[in-house]
């Protein structure tokens, strides 16, 4: 590491307790969201407002992100109804400039940053400096990415050009991987790619009472728990990239 500043840990959440959890941890950033187990979907208002509380109450800075993605799928191809809350990509390999600068322009017309979501990595490998150019032309703060692979540790080689490509932009963005991230591997993610940032849901089963076995929903999954930040984890990713 070449600064003493240590490396910025955001986590994805979808809870209250997960926040609570998470900045106990040390995160410096909650990606706050609702079913993580769909990739992450738009909090309610009810939970953003809650979980704002908290971190107004933090005895230390923490800054809080929302994800605005209306449903599931790993198309990030919307209809006109849906371009309302968020859209990514007009194509596939594909990114709709007009789209995704409107959602961009509404983020800081409010002076919020803003994060390109992993619909980045359903881009063209080969086109990853043109797009690059292109979201950070419209106002994107940060790329979170696994580097066109399944997992950040896969695409470490993806993530590390993209982060040498960054360097040279005239308005920086930050290239924060993401996806699979755990205490193991988030030092060598970051030592290997040279990037600054990392993303992580540091999860584990809660340890309440669950519905003994039977879901809620047509998830096979929904019977089998609830996953929750766990707060270990995230010290433990926390120690391993400070």
């Amino acid at each position: 590491m070449t600064t003493t500043t240590p490396p910025l840990l955001e986590i994805c959440i979808d809870s209250y307790d997960s926040a609570v959890a998470a900045i106990r941890g040390g995160a410096d950033r909650l990606e706050l969201c609702a079913a993580l187990s769909e990739g992450g979907l738009t909090p309610t208002v009810g939970l953003l407002r809650e979980v704002r509380k908290v971190v107004v109450d933090a005895a230390r800075p923490v800054h809080l992100y929302a994800m605005i993605r209306c449903r599931r799928g790993s198309d990030f191809c919307f209809s006109d109804p849906e371009l309302a809350i968020m859209v990514c990509r007009s194509a596939p390999a594909e990114i709709h400039r007009e789209h995704c600068r409107l959602i961009a322009e509404e983020a800081l017309r409010l002076a919020k940053p803003v994060t390109f979501h992993r619909a980045f990595d359903c881009t063209a490998v080969d086109r990853m400096g043109d797009n690059l150019r292109l979201v950070g032309s419209l106002g994107f703060t940060t790329i979170l990415t696994s580097g066109f692979e399944s997992t950040a540790v896969r695409g470490l080689g993806n993530i590390q050009r993209l982060a040498e490509l960054a360097k040279d932009l005239a308005t920086p963005i930050t290239i924060m991987p993401g996806s699979g991230v755990s205490p193991a591997n988030a030092r060598d993610i970051l030592q290997q790619t040279g990037c600054r940032a990392v993303h992580a849901s540091a999860r584990s089963a809660s340890k309440k009472g669950g519905a003994g076995g039977l879901s809620m929903g047509g998830s096979a999954a929904d019977g089998e728990g609830l996953l929750v930040c766990d707060e270990e984890i995230v010290r433990e990713i926390r120690k391993q990239i400070n």
